[in-house]
């Protein structure tokens, strides 16, 4: 916290100076952030080709059947990034333009160098993860901190809203983990917070909700089916 306060009051810090020069880069523009949920469809990747997005964790494992590749993956647990580490060094990760990993990921193995790393503040999460939800908190200033949501979604929420796009439509955030499948595409990885996970993120974007109407932000659910009803639903074929 004190590093992050540090930076918001204008200290210089060269692991994450590269984030200024993001700020407001697409004013005004619309934006779409792909979660792995598993409703995600093949169909909507390749609908929202040439539209600017946002993706995560095990969506590389995708790209033998789609020729979508969002313009910016992000990936912030340890555990997920052990999993994935060896795809995003190889041929998966090279056809990725921007790779943002957390901090806490940048510290703890050897990324290669042209991974960049933001400042994940994880709150109070981490001690609250098994049974209730703890504060929920969003920044936007990004160069201070990006603010946990019990999700990389919601990093990549509010690094939309600090670039300046005001639509962001959501993909495959179902929020739902209490059925046999849980993503869009399995990579051998199984949360043991998963049977809690619907409820905290569901409370998490109602708070996300506030932040961006605050700043004048629409988001727009535009998942088929889950459990996300905090946004207006349009359907993807409206939007593209």
């Amino acid at each position: 916290q004190r590093q992050a306060d540090a930076r918001r009051a204008g200290a210089h810090d060269p692991r994450y100076e590269w984030i200024r020069s993001q700020r407001g880069r697409f004013a005004g523009q619309r934006c779409f952030v792909v979660a792995t949920g598993p409703s995600l469809t093949m169909e909507d990747l390749d609908r929202i080709r040439g539209e600017y997005s946002f993706s995560m964790n095990s969506c590389l494992l995708a790209w033998e059947n789609t020729a979508w590749r969002p313009d910016v993956y992000m990936i912030q647990d340890r555990y997920v990034y052990q999993k994935l580490a060896p795809l995003l060094a190889g041929d998966a990760g090279s056809q990725l333009p921007e790779i943002w990993v957390s901090g806490q990921i940048a510290a703890a193995y050897p990324v290669p160098e042209r991974f960049r790393a933001f400042p994940l503040h994880e709150l109070d999460h981490k001690m609250f993860h098994w049974k209730v939800w703890g504060e929920f908190r969003f920044s936007e200033d990004c160069y201070s901190c990006v603010c946990d949501g019990y999700s990389v979604t919601f990093s990549a929420l509010q690094m939309a809203c600090y670039m300046g796009f005001r639509e962001i439509y959501l993909l495959g955030c179902d929020c739902n983990y209490n059925q046999p499948k849980s993503h869009f595409l399995p990579y051998g990885y199984h949360d043991p917070k998963a049977a809690v996970m619907g409820d905290k993120m569901l409370q998490a974007h109602a708070a996300f909700r506030r932040f961006a109407q605050a700043r004048g932000v629409r988001v727009v659910n535009c998942t088929r089916g889950g459990m996300l009803e905090v946004y207006p639903r349009v359907p993807l074929e409206e939007i593209v």
